[in-house]
């Protein structure tokens, strides 16, 4: 599906690991994502990071695995989540028909239903594999990377501050420029539409993986 697995770091050193089955810090090995593995801005309009892809459920039509390597165009929407008769959350007025391009490195179990991408941000939440980052980072707590609150994250730019330095920056991506609980209570949690585009030489020098058939024919979105 892509020409090699996605770059992963030493945990201790950081450097590339030639061995993509070392086993992952979050199980007491030493592979783990790279820093270099998050959100930055290209210019007002357009983003780019990495994202998990959604494992099974919903109209998406995204598998997981399958998807990884691919890049996507994510066009963030005006629509709200609905629980009963409350509308909450999703995008921020400004962020309203930015882009971002992703590609997919991860899959994400539980990203299930109309749940489509899981960006990887630094700062939004360890979910449930909390181990990982302290192990990366000694000298760090796990509340460090996501103010305590493991889904979700820090709700104020002022979390960051706790992350290491290398950290910082996508951190401060999403209140920057995802505008994250900006505008009472949005953006959190925003729809997109989202459609295959070819992988950007930003993502993939990064990432070191390019999908077999990025050259057939996708569309160029720059």
């Amino acid at each position: 599906n892509q020409s090699r697995p996605v770059r992963s770091c030493h945990a201790r050193t950081g450097e590339w690991l030639r061995n993509a089955s070392e086993v992952s810090v979050c199980d007491g090995g030493i592979s783990a994502s790279c820093t270099s593995h998050r959100p930055f801005v290209v210019n007002d309009g357009l983003s780019m990071g990495f994202a998990a892809a959604a494992v099974r459920g919903g109209a998406h039509h995204l598998t997981g695995d399958s998807n990884c390597g691919q890049c996507y165009e994510l066009v963030f929407t005006d629509a709200q989540h609905q629980a009963s008769k409350v509308r909450w959350g999703g995008a921020s007025k400004g962020l309203v028909d930015k882009r971002m391009i992703v590609q997919v490195i991860n899959i994400g179990e539980d990203v299930e239903g109309n749940h489509s991408f899981d960006l990887q941000i630094p700062g939004a939440g360890l979910g449930s594999r909390s181990e990982g980052c302290p192990a990366q980072f000694p000298g760090t707590d796990k509340d460090d990377f996501d103010c305590g609150v493991r889904f979700g994250g820090c709700n104020s730019i002022k979390g960051c501050d706790k992350l290491p330095k290398n950290l910082q920056s996508g951190c401060h991506w999403r209140y920057n420029w995802l505008e994250w609980l900006k505008n009472a209570g949005t953006t959190n949690n925003p729809f997109v539409r989202f459609r295959r585009v070819k992988c950007p030489l930003q993502l993939t020098d990064i990432s070191g993986s390019v999908p077999y058939d990025d050259e057939d024919g996708w569309l160029i979105v720059m």
